[in-house]
C-alpha cells in the first residue's frame, strides 16, 4: 500500500498538533453538548401530595410540554393552575437554553417533566426542580415565579490546570451580563481569546435568566452576578465551570459547546 506526500504530512500534523493538546492537558472536543440530566432537587412542604395535586400537577407539565418550546416562549414559560382547595395551587416553570431548536427544547421539557410526574426522583413531593444540558423545569406548590431562586443550585468543574484569574471570569461574564439583561429570551453568550503559560486558548462561555424575572430586569443581573461570584471561587483554576440556580445559570468551557 502506498501514500502521497500530501497524505503523510497531513498525518503527521494531526498527530504533532494531538500530541501538543494531551501534553497541554488541553481538552480535545469533537461534538457539542448532548441532552442529559445535571441533577435534582426535592423541596420540602407543609402540606401532603394527594390525587388531586396529581392531577393537577400532571396539567401543569403538559402545559409546559406544550407551551414552553413555542415561539416566542423558548426561553421560559409559566404556569399557575389550582383544583379544588387553595393548597392544591400547583406553580410551574420550564426553560430552555438559548441557542437549541424548538424540537429540542420540547424533547427535553418532556423527558424533565416526565422524571417528575413519574416520581422517579422525588415521589410524592410536592414541589421539585430537575436541571438538564438544553433545560430545567420547577414546580411548587407554593408561588415562586418572579423570585430569585439561587437557593437550588448546582456546581459543577472538570480538570483543573488552568488559572484563568478571578479578573478574567469576571470581566467575561459581566460582558455577557450586559447583553443577556437587554436580550428577549435573557440568554447571551460569546467566546474570547486569552494567554495562559504563554500559550493562547479560547474560552467560550454563556449566561442566562428564567423569563419569569423579565418584570424585574434587575432580578436577572443580580442572579447572574451571584452565579459569577461563585464561579470565580470554585473555577478561576478550572478548564471549565458551570453553576446553575433556579433563576439563572452561568458556564464556560474550553470548546464551543454552543448549537449555534
Amino acid at each position: 500500500m502506498s501514500y502521497n506526500n500530501n497524505y503523510l504530512i497531513t498525518c503527521i500534523i494531526l498527530i504533532f498538533i494531538t500530541t501538543v493538546f494531551l501534553l497541554n492537558n488541553i481538552p480535545i472536543a469533537f461534538s457539542i453538548d448532548e441532552d442529559t440530566e445535571l441533577g435534582y432537587k426535592c423541596l420540602s412542604s407543609n402540606e401532603p401530595f394527594n390525587s388531586i395535586y396529581n392531577q393537577t400537577l400532571e396539567t401543569v407539565m403538559n402545559n409546559l410540554i406544550t407551551n414552553t418550546a413555542t415561539v416566542p416562549f423558548r426561553g421560559g414559560y409559566s404556569a399557575a393552575i389550582k383544583k379544588g382547595d387553595d393548597y392544591n395551587w400547583v406553580y410551574g416553570h420550564a426553560m430552555c437554553r438559548g441557542d437549541v431548536s424548538a424540537d429540542e427544547c420540547q424533547a427535553c421539557i418532556e423527558n424533565a417533566a416526565n422524571t417528575l410526574i413519574d416520581t422517579t426522583h422525588c415521589p410524592n413531593n410536592r414541589s421539585a426542580i430537575v436541571w438538564r444540558n438544553y433545560c430545567m423545569v420547577k414546580y411548587s406548590d407554593v408561588d415562586f415565579l418572579g423570585k430569585i431562586d439561587t437557593d437550588d443550585n448546582i456546581t459543577m468543574y472538570n480538570s483543573t490546570g488552568l488559572n484563568w484569574g478571578y479578573n478574567t471570569v469576571e470581566k467575561f461574564f459581566r460582558n455577557l451580563t450586559q447583553v443577556a439583561n437587554k436580550s428577549p429570551m435573557k440568554f447571551a453568550h460569546g467566546s474570547m481569546e486569552e494567554y495562559e503559560l504563554g500559550s493562547l486558548y479560547q474560552l467560550y462561555g454563556m449566561v442566562q435568566c428564567t423569563l419569569d424575572l423579565i418584570l424585574r430586569p434587575d432580578d436577572c443581573v443580580t442572579c447572574l452576578n451571584l452565579a459569577i461570584e461563585g464561579l470565580s471561587k470554585c473555577c478561576d483554576t478550572k478548564q471549565d465551570g458551570r453553576i446553575v440556580y433556579g433563576s439563572c445559570n452561568v458556564r464556560f468551557e474550553m470548546y464551543n459547546f454552543l448549537k449555534s
